[in-house]
């Protein structure tokens, strides 16, 4: 080396080389952080932990490898400018473990890592209407970043010091051992996968952006499992497929009594808040309404929810409803009966893009509404709400009926303006999700949410009694529910907010429909979002076909079901049956738990996950 090199080379790659493989070993302590915070522990054995560690410590490396092979060596060969190289390796890695500890946080309190999706979400579009962060949340988060910039630069001295010690010979050593790990990780996981080794699969989970092999075929094919012994799920292995939706034309009669139709959304509720105290107008309603008492969302989040509400159907359809353009066979038939249509959501519609996926048809379609704060927002689409039911006093257009949505986020956002009465103490001043852990005290934390839920029940109390005093509830349908609902760790696993699992706390929320002749009562049988749609369709809408041609539900009324219910995304569902929740991860693999998350020991029941693969395929075209 000392023969090719200039003896200032050789100095700058063996520091920066050092510097490297320090910044593997503090990335690879985050990662293994993950697991040991994680609720997988308990599903993880001694050969689960031997896995991660040597994954870990590879998938570590990959990550550090990448900006030091691309960027700092190529500098340090063929450029003299050292230290301006050094200098953007110190950058580039602070970035990296300060996205390692924020994917450590999401990964603690949702269960998944940063992906596309979240990514889309923080950086894309109308972001701040999404996630809202309050000052003292900032100032900690300042406090992590000072934090990894002091210990890069206790690491650069490190480097600084004795890259003496690094020779050629130890540092392949270093990377055979590093490359080993990243090696072995494939190939453990394939064999797991094959085989139902669910302590390396479970470990393998916490490991962000990684994509372990399987080879199930060539495994089979050499004889390490049977056949008959794999579960596969075959739904997922085409992804080409294009919907029908729906199954067959619709029948319809249009001399109908066509009824107002509303829907109030909250955004994250839980239904516990449902009470004479924090929701006492909602809970005054529910008592001239049917109340369902064990309704569950199509999914652990907005996207999902929402979709699942409108279509009828399960959210795993989203992606090949965007890209086809197909619109909600509910919205079609508004439409088609003339319906003035009001959609009022204090988020935006386009991220997710709800404005060409649910709502791509409606004419003069607000995406946006105006408001620095979910509170605000919240506040004005009630205002408009109201002073549209005015307008229509007054305007030809009430001759005709109309289809308002109202989407309040507020409940969501969890983030109350200063000054604002906390009703209900003790209670946080903001959401300070730093403080979250399995023993955390979640009262101050729900103590909060009450107050934003009370807040959003004041306004919906508004429309119900201008609704009541019009005289409009004698011609109105009222649907008041949620997208998906809110987790104050009620399973004690450590899950707070969504889309973290598919138990009750996160997908179980509270449903009132009233209509003209309504008999008020609470109502027990287990119902889905994939009701709503077949429910009015059939009920009001004049629509004739059975509900299966457009719909995964029935009617609300209808007590008899099918022995599970499909709920999720398009690239994590779960089957959920009274006791069991069956959840399909990305990779394919499935998780087995009983309704509150714990370890479920019975056998797997193939014929119900058969069953349910095909009523959730029932809309995909055959080759």
């Amino acid at each position: 080396m000392k023969h090719i090199l200039s003896p200032e080379k050789e100095i700058y790659l063996k520091k920066g080389f050092l510097f490297f493989i320090s910044t593997t070993v503090i990335l690879f302590t985050q990662f293994f952080a993950y697991l040991y915070n994680s609720y997988l522990t308990t599903s993880i054995d001694w050969i689960g932990w031997l896995y991660y560690t040597l994954s870990a410590s590879g998938h570590a490396f990959l990550f550090t490898l990448i900006p030091f092979f691309t960027l700092y060596l190529p500098s340090v060969l063929f450029t003299r400018f050292y230290k301006t190289a050094l200098t953007i390796l110190f950058s580039f890695y602070l970035l990296l473990n300060l996205l390692a500890y924020l994917n450590g946080i999401i990964f603690r309190l949702y269960k998944f890592h940063i992906n596309g999706f979240v990514t889309d979400m923080v950086f894309g579009a109308n972001a701040g209407q999404i996630f809202v962060f309050n000052p003292a949340l900032v100032y900690k988060s300042i406090g992590v970043v000072l934090a990894f910039f002091i210990i890069g630069l206790i690491l650069l001295w490190i480097s600084k010091t004795y890259y003496r010690k690094i020779h050629l010979k130890n540092a392949i050593f270093i990377c055979i051992f590093f490359i080993s790990g990243i090696v072995t990780s494939h190939i453990g996981h394939a064999y797991a996968a094959v085989a139902g080794k669910s302590s390396i699969e479970n470990a393998a989970l916490s490991l962000p952006q990684f994509y372990p092999l399987t080879a199930n075929r060539l495994l089979l094919k050499l004889g390490v499992v049977k056949k008959e012994d794999l579960y596969t799920d075959n739904s997922e292995k085409n992804k080409h497929n294009v919907v029908n939706y729906p199954l067959h034309s619709l029948e319809t009669d249009d001399h109908i009594s066509r009824k107002n139709i509303i829907f109030l959304l909250v955004d994250s509720w839980n239904p516990r808040t449902l009470t004479p105290e924090t929701c006492p107008n909602m809970y005054r309603f529910s008592r001239k309404s049917e109340n369902y008492l064990r309704h569950l969302s199509s999914s652990n989040g907005t996207r999902g929810g929402i979709f699942g509400w409108f279509f009828g159907i399960s959210p795993i359809y989203w992606k090949y409803f965007e890209i086809a353009g197909i619109q909600p066979v509910f919205i079609e038939r508004l439409l088609q009966l003339d319906y003035d249509i009001r959609i009022l959501a204090s988020a935006s519609l386009v991220n997710p893009p709800f404005y060409r996926v649910v709502f791509g048809n409606v004419k003069n379609l607000r995406t946006e509404t105006p408001g620095s704060t979910p509170f605000e927002r919240d506040n004005r689409i009630t205002k408009d709400f109201l002073a549209y039911l005015d307008q229509r006093e007054q305007d030809t257009i009430a001759h005709s009926p109309f289809f308002a949505f109202l989407f309040y986020d507020l409940p969501h956002a969890i983030d109350l303006p200063q000054g604002y009465p906390r009703r209900f103490q003790p209670a946080w001043e903001y959401a300070d999700y730093m403080q979250l852990g399995n023993e955390t005290d979640p009262t101050p934390f729900f103590n909060l949410y009450r107050n934003c839920t009370w807040h959003t029940d004041s306004l919906i109390g508004c429309i119900l009694q201008k609704l009541e005093t019009r005289g409009l509830l004698e011609n109105s349908i009222v649907i008041i529910s949620g997208d998906h609902s809110q987790e104050f760790n009620e399973n004690k696993k450590n899950f707070w907010g969504h889309n973290g699992n598919f138990s009750d706390a996160q997908i179980h929320v509270p449903l009132l429909y009233y209509y003209p002749g309504v008999t008020p009562g609470q109502i027990t049988h287990q119902t889905t979002h994939y009701d709503i749609i077949p429910t009015l369709m059939h009920t009001w809408l004049g629509v004739n076909n059975p509900y299966s041609d457009y719909s995964m539900g029935q009617l609300l009324s209808d007590s008899l079901r099918p022995p599970f219910h499909i709920t999720g995304s398009f690239d994590n569902h779960a089957v959920i049956t009274d006791s069991v929740i069956y959840e399909k991860k990305t990779a394919g693999r499935l998780i087995i738990t009983d309704r509150q998350l714990n370890k479920y020991e019975g056998r797997s029941d193939a014929r119900v996950l058969q069953e349910a693969i095909r009523f959730k395929n029932r809309f995909l075209k055959d080759k």
